[in-house]
């Protein structure tokens, strides 16, 4: 599994993971957004782990409302990135706060078991549309 990005540095890290994601068959990718709180999405921040074939990508926590305007620009870009790409299957992990850090440091399967045991199904337009109810 290849860690990109710098934490809290939402443009730099966009960049990154776009670079480390060529090559990536995007209709057959799996994106999961990992945070720290359950509905807390107007506060929240993400990692985000895209998974498809031999490809293990985990940026660092740089995404989301918790890094302000440009966090939110970030997440809300990439996301249109990963749909105008063709993914199709969007995940979301709520990971508890004592345990996230942890995430960066974990051996891939590791990491995987926690993310299948966690995730569920999210539409990618919560992370898109800057009013929808469940950011407020």
């Amino acid at each position: 599994m290849e860690v990109v990005g710098i934490r809290g540095a939402p443009q730099k890290t966009l960049a990154v993971l776009k670079e480390a994601l060529k090559g990536v068959d995007f209709p057959e990718a799996s994106v999961t957004y990992i945070t720290d709180w359950q509905d807390q999405r107007a506060r929240a921040r993400y990692a985000i782990f895209v998974r498809q074939g031999k490809h293990r990508v985990l940026s660092l926590d740089a995404f989301g409302p918790r890094f302000g305007v440009l966090g939110d620009e970030a997440l809300r870009e990439i996301t249109l990135w990963f749909l105008e790409r063709g993914v199709t299957d969007f995940k979301e992990a709520v990971i508890a706060p004592s345990e996230y850090a942890a995430l960066f440091v974990m051996e891939d399967q590791e990491l995987e078991k926690l993310l299948a045991a966690t995730a569920n199904p999210t539409d990618p337009m919560l992370y898109v549309k800057r009013a929808f109810t469940s950011r407020m």
